[in-house]
């Protein structure tokens, strides 16, 4: 029973401080209409190939020039490299403006499988690499759908939005089980 409460303590500690609704809304909006007013295309996350062309086509002209992807995708210095930089900017200034500890090892996923980061960063990067090749598949990209898509009220980045949220909730709940002592 102690154990219980200590728990249900320890999730109602962790979930008090978060970024209010409002200012993080305010603030995804303002990142949307910045990366369309300044660099046109709407938001991706192919900013990784942009990079990767700018790597390559020095050492291997002749393979980026042969290869479709990387012909159709902006080499480095265009809005897809500019959009990871702000993303990996955005979440070390979430992070520090956020006000607790950032942990390698979530207090959840620690409850369910223990505080090993390695099997962490394993499923993290499982699971990136099954969305990567979903959208390999697909032949685009997620994210411009779904934070394009929606942003512009398109019928298909509203369902695609939906489609996530609904398989993050069916997986959350297999990931992690069922709440146990709090709301059901």
């Amino acid at each position: 029973m102690e154990k219980k409460s200590m728990i249900r303590n320890a999730t109602v500690e962790e979930t008090a401080r978060t970024w209010p609704v409002l200012p993080a809304a305010l603030a995804l909006a303002g990142i949307i209409v910045f990366i369309f007013a300044t660099f046109g295309p709407p938001a991706s996350s192919s900013g990784f190939v942009s990079l990767l062309k700018g790597f390559l086509g020095p050492i291997l002209p002749d393979y980026i020039a042969r290869k479709e992807h990387y012909r159709i995708i902006p080499g480095p210095g265009s809005w897809l490299f500019a959009f990871v930089l702000g993303m990996a900017a955005g979440g070390y200034l979430g992070g520090l403006t956020l006000g607790k500890p950032i942990r390698n090892v979530p207090a959840i996923w620690e409850r369910r499988f223990g505080a090993r980061p390695a099997l962490r960063y394993a499923a993290s990067f499982l699971g990136g690499f099954l969305i990567l090749f979903g959208a390999r598949l697909a032949g685009g990209c997620t994210l411009g759908l779904f934070i394009s898509g929606s942003a512009q009220l398109a019928v298909s980045g509203l369902y695609f939005g939906a489609v996530i949220f609904a398989v993050a909730m069916i997986t959350s709940r297999l990931v992690y089980g069922s709440p146990k002592g709090g709301k059901k």
